[in-house]
């Protein structure tokens, strides 16, 4: 009887906690990974509030910070310093992540490589209408990386989503 109410409680656990997509078919062969937590530069900190500042200057609701997307931004960011490119590739396989890891239903990037300050990039994404789409899109939460390679370039990447 034990065993029966454990397992009970447990499925319910899981159904309750776990997280699924009508639009999307995501592959469940794979093993369900979990949130990472990432510690924020003070220059991301920076970018993050630039994002929110340009929102709530156009009359939207800021966004909050979720740390697995900065992580997730992260690993592209050394993905393009690897390739010497800024670029959306394999954002299918991002976007697939932040769907099954935290539920999100809708979720956007933007990347830019080059710029000195988190002004300047956002500035920048402002002037551009699928980046400037992303700044004031139906999002809730966000993160986002900055990464410098060798010869002292940065690299952004900033990732949105919706629950």
């Amino acid at each position: 009887m034990k065993k029966i109410i454990i397992t009970i409680v447990a499925l319910t656990f899981i159904s309750l906690t776990s997280c699924s997509s009508d639009s999307d078919n995501v592959s469940n062969s794979n093993p369900i990974e979990t949130a990472k937590s990432y510690t924020h530069a003070v220059n991301e900190l920076e970018l993050l509030d630039e994002v929110n500042s340009y929102r709530v200057s156009v009359g939207l609701i800021p966004l909050q910070i979720i740390e697995h997307i900065s992580h997730v931004s992260s690993q592209h960011n050394d993905y393009m310093i690897a390739v010497k490119n800024a670029n959306h590739d394999g954002f299918s396989e991002r976007k697939s992540n932040l769907k099954q890891v935290l539920c999100a239903v809708r979720v956007g990037e933007n990347v830019a490589y080059g710029f000195n300050t988190s002004k300047a990039t956002v500035s920048a994404w402002t002037t551009s209408p699928s980046h400037k789409a992303n700044l004031e899109g139906d999002y809730s939460h966000f993160g986002a990386s900055i990464k410098t390679d060798d010869a002292g370039r940065k690299y952004y990447t900033n990732m949105f989503i919706k629950k």
